[in-house]
């Protein structure tokens, strides 16, 4: 449990981290005739959080973001006020008898909970350590932060991920609440393409039926689409400022990929912008330092640009900022 902290510098010299956490374990290999090894095994503070269990809590009417600062508070889970960036939260969670919580629950599969089955925003430890929540995700006013593509005209990727499954639809959604209420959504036409696919949720926070209904709508994804799945790249092959802009990516933030096909006789390019749900890295003293993102479908609202050819007309991606 001492503090491990994984630090790179930056062209000013000035620290950014890639991971804040703690060393969990460690495992010796003891080599006859050669150099013996240890692994030290290290978690963020999501360890801290799986390790505390929860008295009994008797809610009261709270937002998601409120709730979740509720279970951070609790004495028997302490978490620092100062490692905190928890949002406010769009929805209203349940606060009669149904939804208590019984004592011996999981801090952290409890705060899993709220936003799995309520906000559907992120919970994750920033790079600093940091317990991040956001709201539900939507379309964003936030440009990428990075660029990537194969024609040399920005960042280089050496690796990409890319998806086109059939269980990506969702053209039926089940959500209810502990009391009971319940709501179903459907979409009739990607069910006469693509057959029932349900996800079901029947343990959300939510006790509002309004709100369990938009929630039931927000799960819906009725049509499939290729997505990159992910893009990886070396640090190798980038300039000083380019990888200082990569190693301070976060995830929610946007990045753009870029992939030229063959097409006829002729070439075509597939370009998305995504948001950053996971971010792994890896360094190596053989290889150097290795980043890989993975990502989401993101809808991005641009600001509104007077007497711009593409962003000059309000529709459904520009808007007012």
């Amino acid at each position: 449990m001492r503090k491990v902290q994984l630090i790179r510098y930056d062209q000013t010299d000035t620290p950014e981290y890639l991971f804040s956490g703690y060393v969990v374990n460690y495992d010796y290999n003891f080599a006859l005739g050669g150099l013996d090894t240890v692994t030290v095994y290290c978690a963020d503070q999501f360890y801290l959080l799986a390790q505390t269990f929860m008295d009994t809590l008797n809610v009261t009417a709270e937002t998601s973001g409120e709730r979740i600062e509720t279970v951070l508070d609790l004495p028997e889970v302490d978490f620092p006020a100062a490692q905190r960036n928890i949002a406010t939260g769009t929805v209203n969670l349940g606060h009669v008898g149904a939804y208590t919580v019984p004592a011996g629950t999981n801090a952290l599969q409890y705060i899993t909970q709220i936003n799995d089955t309520a906000e559907f925003g992120r919970v994750f430890m920033s790079r600093d350590g940091v317990l991040t929540f956001q709201e539900r995700i939507g379309t964003t006013l936030t440009p990428p932060v990075a660029s990537f593509n194969d024609d040399g005209t920005s960042t280089v990727f050496d690796g990409l991920g890319i998806s086109f499954e059939a269980d990506g639809v969702i053209n039926r959604a089940v959500v209810k609440g502990l009391s009971g209420t319940s709501s179903t959504a459907t979409n009739a036409g990607s069910i006469a393409e693509y057959f029932i696919q349900t996800t079901s949720i029947l343990n959300s926070l939510l006790h509002n039926a309004s709100e369990i209904q938009d929630a039931a709508l927000y799960l819906l994804k009725p049509l499939p689409e290729p997505r990159f799945t992910s893009v990886a790249t070396k640090f190798l092959m980038l300039t000083d400022t380019e990888k200082d802009t990569l190693a301070t990516i976060e995830i929610g933030e946007t990045i753009a990929i870029e992939k030229t096909f063959p097409s006829g006789a002729g070439t075509t390019q597939l370009t998305q912008d995504l948001s950053v749900e996971g971010i792994e890295h890896n360094l190596d003293f053989a290889t150097g330092h290795r980043v890989t993102y993975f990502t989401a479908g993101t809808t991005v609202l641009y600001d509104l640009i007077l007497d711009d050819l593409l962003y000059g007309t309000l529709n459904t991606v520009n808007a007012l900022g």
